[in-house]
């Protein structure tokens, strides 16, 4: 009794975590779009474009107009996705939203945000972060869908579920950056650093917790062996 109070007390705090999070990170995607006013036309003094005048031409302007279009819109395709992928009655939808996803982060997100990696702010180590996160979206999205036609299901949520935290990372980016400047802690280490950390700590979280969640899964099947064997 005491281990099923304790099993559904942890769901239910999973569950209120979740949401939470859910509405952290809704608020800072609308926030995001809401600042879209100061990018047509660019407006130079505005938080994100400060210092860009001389980057703001040529392939980097069209680039960042399509990834600020496109990325929001593959993040709650993608948010779609991860929570409909279990549900029989959205198989029609999330099989066609799932070509979509992959249309949309191989031949515009990821393009897109090499070029704008390019010109990164901060310099070539953030860059390179923003880089190699761009690369690695491409990547998983292509994964999650050739498991997905070979319906091999358990690797095709695996990687839908890379894709996905890696859609997401810009916007845990952003709350770093944000906590960064209310300490009082925003520097150019902290900014390259973060370049990297906002995607490599949720994808390491990730697979740490999948790792364990197989070991325990298998020292289970482990344990019931024997009794079957006897029951045989």
């Amino acid at each position: 009794m005491k281990a099923h109070a304790r099993s559904t007390r942890f769901a239910r705090l999973k569950t209120i975590f979740g949401l939470v999070a859910g509405l952290v990170l809704a608020k800072v995607l609308v926030s995001m779009v809401v600042e879209y006013v100061n990018y047509c036309p660019p407006n130079f003094d505005s938080a994100f474009l400060i210092g860009r005048e001389d980057s703001f031409f040529g392939v980097y302007a069209p680039a960042f107009y399509v990834h600020i279009v496109v990325s929001p819109a593959a993040f709650l395709i993608g948010a779609y996705l991860m929570v409909s992928g279990k549900r029989k009655m959205h198989g029609p939808w999330h099989r066609r939203l799932g070509k979509v996803q992959l249309a949309l982060v191989v031949a515009l997100v990821v393009p897109s945000g090499i070029v704008m990696a390019c010109w990164a702010f901060s310099g070539p180590i953030a860059g390179v972060g923003f880089a190699l996160q761009a690369i690695l979206t491409g990547v998983t999205v292509i994964m999650a869908a050739k498991y997905a036609m070979q319906r091999k299901f358990v690797e095709h949520q695996r990687y839908a579920t890379y894709c996905f935290l890696l859609l997401v990372s810009p916007l845990l980016f952003r709350i770093a950056s944000g906590v960064l400047i209310v300490t009082g802690n925003e520097t150019l280490v902290a900014y390259q650093l973060n370049a990297w950390l906002c995607w490599i700590v949720p994808l390491a979280i990730y697979e740490v917790r999948r790792r364990r969640k197989k070991d325990r899964a298998a020292k289970q099947v482990a344990a019931e062996k024997p009794a079957q064997e006897m029951l045989a």
